[in-house]
């Protein structure tokens, strides 16, 4: 058998042939339009937020936003409370007035459940008084 040393030779023009090669500023051109879209693309959302609140840090303008909103409806739960404490102790007076005066609010008899009526019966009687004194309760 014949031993072939010689091998085919082969030029490295031939086999970089099919690969075209690009300039320099045509890859950085590339890589800059790539590296846009993709911060732009992940943007959108921050850039839409600029836009709606007229700021470059629109955080800032949403917490701002947020705190005054706390506040005004703690401010506005503070007079509802306020306005119905206004309107309850209306409402005593009136009833007040009214059983002063022997009127149809002063009629609280009926309002009255059966027990709350049998505990002030029970509640006007008073143990016997006992001649002992607190100190000498306590001695043996």
């Amino acid at each position: 058998m014949a031993q072939q040393d010689s091998a085919p030779s082969i030029n490295p023009d031939d086999l970089m042939a099919g690969v075209k090669r690009r300039g320099f500023f045509g890859v950085l051109i590339i890589s800059l339009g790539v590296h846009l879209v993709a911060i732009f693309g992940t943007s959108i959302g921050y850039i839409h937020l600029m836009t709606q609140h007229n700021s470059l840090h629109p955080r800032f303008v949403i917490k701002k936003l947020n705190k005054e909103k706390r506040e005004q409806d703690a401010e506005d739960k503070r007079k509802a409370v306020h306005d119905r404490l206004i309107a309850e102790q209306a409402k005593r007076q009136a009833q007040d007035k009214g059983a002063k005066k022997g009127g149809p609010e002063g009629g609280d008899e009926k309002k009255t459940p059966g027990i709350l009526k049998e505990l002030e019966k029970t509640s006007k009687e008073r143990p016997k008084e006992s001649g002992m004194k607190m100190d000498e309760l306590d001695q043996p």
